[in-house]
C-alpha cells in the first residue's frame, strides 16, 4: 500500500489499523508559515527551530523558493497563499508568524519571538482549534472595531472600521456583520488544520482575490484580515480570553499573578514600533524600552 504526503511516498505494508495509524503519523505535526520580506534576518528560526519545518514566504521577491502572487495586503497575502497551497498537505497545527525574532508585539517580557514559540502548547491549540500568540489585552480586546457603528475619523483603525462591514459581507457571505469585533494583535496565531479545513478551498481564494483586487490601501485591507482571522477559523467575533487562562493554556505559564486583562511581568506596550537596532544588547533602559530583567 502506497500513502501520498507531501513530497514523498513511501511503501507501507498492510498492518493492524493502530500501526497503520502510526505510520500515518509521518505527517507533519507544526510547521512555521512566514510573512518576510527581502533581507529580513530570519537566521533565528534556523538557530532555534532547526527540526521544526520553516515556509519562509519573501513577499517582495519572486525568483524566492516561496513567494506571493503580489505583495499587496501585508502578512495576509503570504498566509492565504500557504493554505491555498498546502490546503491538502496541512500539518496537525500550522503557526503564523512574521519574520523578525524581536517584534513590539511579541508577547514575551523582552519581546522575544524564540519563547513564544517554544512555550506553545500544541494539543491546546488542537483542542480549541485557533489560538493568537498573544494574551495580554494591550492593543485589539476586548473591542478594536464597531463595524456598524464606524466612525468618521481619518486614522487607520477607524479606516479599518469603515472598511470592515463591506468586506465582511463580501468575504463570508451569509455570515452576520457583529456589531463589535476583539482579538489579540498583531496577525500572529496558531490553527488546527480541521479548523482551516472546516471552509474550502475556495472561500481562501476569493479572500486572496479581494486582498489582490481592492483598492484599499494595504494598512487597511492587511488590518481588516487581521481582524478576521479568528471568525475565519471559527471563533467569536470578540475572542478575547481571561489573560491568566491564556497564559496558563496557550504558553504553560500557570503560576502568574493576573487580572481580566494581564499579568504581572508579562508585558508593556512601547513606546515604539520599531525595536532599536542590536536589540537587546542595545537599547533596554532608555526611550521608554524595559530594562533588561525586569521581569525577572
Amino acid at each position: 500500500m502506497y500513502f501520498l504526503h507531501n513530497d514523498f511516498v513511501y511503501n507501507a505494508p498492510l498492518l493492524p489499523w493502530a500501526n497503520q495509524r502510526t505510520r500515518l503519523r509521518q505527517i507533519e505535526e507544526k510547521e512555521l508559515v512566514v510573512a518576510s520580506m527581502a533581507g529580513d534576518d530570519t537566521t533565528w528560526l534556523e538557530e532555534f527551530f532547526d527540526t521544526w519545518k520553516r515556509n519562509v514566504y519573501v513577499v517582495n521577491n519572486a525568483s524566492a523558493p516561496l513567494t506571493v502572487p503580489r505583495n499587496k495586503g501585508r502578512e495576509a497575502m503570504p498566509f492565504l497563499t500557504y493554505i491555498i497551497d498546502r490546503y491538502n498537505t496541512l500539518p496537525d497545527v500550522s503557526i503564523f508568524i512574521h519574520s523578525l525574532r524581536y517584534q513590539w508585539h511579541n508577547e514575551d517580557p523582552m519581546y522575544d519571538g524564540v519563547p513564544v514559540l517554544k512555550r506553545l502548547r500544541l494539543q491546546h491549540v488542537q483542542e480549541r482549534g485557533f489560538v493568537a500568540l498573544r494574551c495580554s489585552w494591550t492593543m485589539g480586546c476586548p473591542s478594536e472595531l464597531h463595524p456598524l457603528r464606524p466612525t468618521t475619523k481619518t486614522d487607520d483603525r477607524s479606516q479599518n472600521e469603515a472598511a470592515y462591514a463591506a468586506a465582511f459581507q463580501h468575504l463570508l457571505p451569509g455570515e452576520t456583520v457583529p456589531e463589535s469585533v476583539g482579538a489579540h494583535c498583531s496577525s500572529q496565531f496558531a490553527v488546527s488544520r480541521e479548523r482551516i479545513l472546516e471552509r474550502p478551498k475556495q472561500q481562501y481564494e476569493k479572500i486572496r482575490t479581494w486582498i489582490l483586487e481592492t483598492t484599499l490601501d494595504d494598512q487597511i485591507s492587511g488590518r481588516v484580515i487581521e481582524y478576521m482571522w479568528h471568525i475565519i477559523f471559527g471563533m467569536p467575533a470578540v475572542d478575547c480570553q481571561d489573560a491568566g487562562e491564556c497564559f496558563c493554556q496557550t504558553f504553560g505559564l500557570c503560576n502568574l499573578t493576573c487580572n481580566e486583562r494581564e499579568c504581572e511581568k508579562r508585558y508593556k506596550l512601547p513606546q515604539y514600533a520599531s525595536i532599536p537596532q542590536g536589540w537587546p544588547e542595545v537599547g533596554p533602559g532608555a526611550n521608554g524600552w524595559p530594562s533588561r530583567g525586569w521581569a525577572d
